[in-house]
């Protein structure tokens, strides 16, 4: 279909700048291997309350989310699709 690449990328996007501006970091951005984009941000502080609340609000913008923690630190992350899954009945 025309323009859901376009719709995809402004979505990534629109993600990418509040995960920024909520939480003061770039999310680093990756594609999976089946073709999503990935933006992942490293947990620093214990968020208050409002932050979390938000954080969860924008996370919930993208098709899949979650938490990490590896080695070296924890981090949230969120995978838009290209093409979004069709609804769910």
């Amino acid at each position: 279909m025309d323009g859901e690449p376009d719709r995809s990328s402004e979505r990534v996007r629109r993600i990418s700048d509040a995960l920024h501006k909520l939480t003061g970091r770039p999310p680093v951005v990756d594609r999976t291997r089946t073709g999503a984009t990935r933006l992942s941000v490293r947990v620093v502080e214990q968020p208050d309350r409002t932050q979390t609340l938000a954080v969860l609000r924008v996370l919930g913008l993208g098709d899949r989310f979650g938490h990490s923690d590896n080695a070296r630190w924890p981090h949230i992350w969120v995978e838009i699709a290209d093409r979004p899954d069709p609804p769910r009945n």
